[in-house]
């Protein structure tokens, strides 16, 4: 069976995106909503995976998409999605957005080079430009779309032995057969029932297995949630747009696997475009890499992240406990040394790996090869005068000698330690006869009463700024690959 994710990147692809997809959201530029100032959102894969800690802005970005087009002309039984109902303001929430907020969509057409642009912004105090929007249904599948009955007392709950069953609406077989597959079950059958008691109607998903049958109102919250959004997806118009909140509630790991492989299904056979958020790391790593984006929000403001790989994602929304890439290095030196590149291009990639001193280049060796036998994703740093294996996942330091003499040497690092400290660091090597670059360090802190780790860190710092970014990119470039 081909891997639906190439067949979906097939048909998504820019000359191909339109034919099968129709206005598609392209791009969205959000200004201005809980925080939100110049986000710019690429969606370049049908199913968009969008996480990120609590607060960075997922719950935002879903409902601004849902307020993208207006409602069809052939369509009844049907009310289009706004902004103001998802930003409410009031005494309690005063400025959910400014002043000046507002949002671009960008929609595919059929010339790929130039997407419709619509904006829609605040005018006075209502919300404009949202009748140049393409017509298309949205769907919200948040955590109201299913509460169990029991739950809610619904009228099959306190009514339960005066309902009428009336109309029977029967799941075909290949959807009951999706549904299983998910939830891990083999069912007998699947239907909804209609009900009705004086006047109220309602509807009630239906099971069969094992030679029981039961309904909604005896099924788990996971059960009830899958049977109704498969049957959402399924039924609903070609080319609608689902947005989906945190699609993992009460699923268990592979249940969530099997769910995203039956939105790219589904996709693939009607066309649909579907953006969910998510704090599962087995719900990324079913999405290829184009259908990965992570929230990041600090001081700074908020930014995003493409392409990222599961485990790094996980290891960021963990906080850093769950890191899934080992990085050998000889020493403390060398770790320093890492660790100061990579903050300077990628800070958060410190949170998805873990750097380990491991020992010579031998004991380095060594470790990244038994790592790799037992199916740990690792890879190692050595010294420059070692050079790289890249055959063997191992890489090394710019330069062409071990990083402290690449340091201690460097023409600003010496000039640095002499201005402020009045140290001739080729002096002190001489007087002190010190010949192992290991002592480096320890021997200059001696000199001029310093605590090592403090002359070490300055040094490196003064170091990579010297030898500049572009020194060193390319090995922080095959961290991230692994990372």
């Amino acid at each position: 069976m081909p891997d639906p994710r190439v067949t979906l990147t097939q048909k998504y692809s820019p000359q191909n995106r339109y034919a099968n997809f129709g206005p598609s959201l392209r791009t969205m530029k959000i200004n201005g909503f809980r925080g939100i100032s110049d986000l710019e959102i690429n969606l370049n894969f049908p199913v968009t995976g969008i996480s990120g800690l609590n607060g960075a802005g997922k719950s935002t970005v879903g409902q601004l998409s849902l307020s993208a087009y207006k409602k069809p002309t052939t369509s009844t039984n049907y009310n289009r999605f706004y902004i103001r109902e998802f930003f409410p303001a009031s005494v309690a929430d005063p400025s959910p957005f400014t002043e000046d907020a507002s949002i671009i969509y960008y929609y595919e057409t059929d010339d790929r080079i130039i997407p419709k642009q619509v904006t829609v912004s605040r005018a006075a105090s209502e919300w404009s430009g949202y009748k140049r929007q393409p017509e298309r249904k949205c769907f919200y599948i948040g955590f109201t779309i299913y509460i169990p009955k029991v739950e809610r007392k619904d009228v099959s709950i306190y009514r339960g032995q005066d309902i009428v069953l009336t109309a029977l609406r029967g799941i075909p077989e290949e959807i009951k057969t999706k549904v299983g597959r998910i939830l891990g079950q083999q069912y007998d059958g699947l239907h909804f029932q209609s009900i009705s008691h004086k006047g109220k109607t309602g509807e009630l998903g239906i099971a069969s297995r094992f030679g029981y049958t039961y309904s909604e109102n005896n099924m788990g919250f996971g059960e009830g949630r899958v049977m109704y959004s498969v049957d959402l997806l399924e039924n609903s118009p070609e080319q609608s747009l689902f947005v989906i909140e945190e699609p993992e509630t009460s699923l268990h790991e592979n249940a969530q696997f099997e769910f995203v492989r039956y939105l790219l299904d589904v996709c693939n056979r009607r066309h649909h475009q579907i953006i969910l958020s998510t704090h599962s790391n087995i719900i990324l790593e079913a999405l290829p890499a184009e259908g990965r984006k992570l929230l990041l929000r600090d001081q700074q403001g908020i930014s995003i992240y493409d392409g990222l790989t599961s485990t790094r994602a996980r290891s960021i929304l963990s906080g850093g406990r769950a890191r899934g890439l080992t990085v050998c290095v000889e020493d403390d030196f060398a770790k320093l040394l890492l660790t100061e590149m990579i903050r300077k291009i990628d800070p958060q990639l410190l949170k998805a790996i873990q750097i380990e001193p491991i020992g010579d280049t031998k004991a380095v060796r060594s470790a990244i090869l038994l790592l790799t036998r037992l199916g740990k994703n690792a890879l190692a740093v050595r010294d420059a005068d070692k050079g790289p294996d890249i055959q063997n996942a191992i890489f090394s330091f710019p330069g062409q000698y071990p990083p402290e003499k690449e340091v201690y040497l460097n023409n600003s690092v010496q000039a640095k330690l002499f201005e402020d400290y009045a140290i001739n660091v080729n002096d002190v090597f001489t007087d002190r006869d010190v010949t192992d670059h290991h002592k480096y360090t320890f021997e200059l802190a001696s000199e001029i009463e310093m605590l090592p780790d403090f002359l070490r860190t300055i040094s490196i710092q003064k170091y990579i700024d010297d030898i500049g970014i572009d020194a060193y990119r390319n090995l922080i470039l095959e961290i991230q690959k692994k990372a």
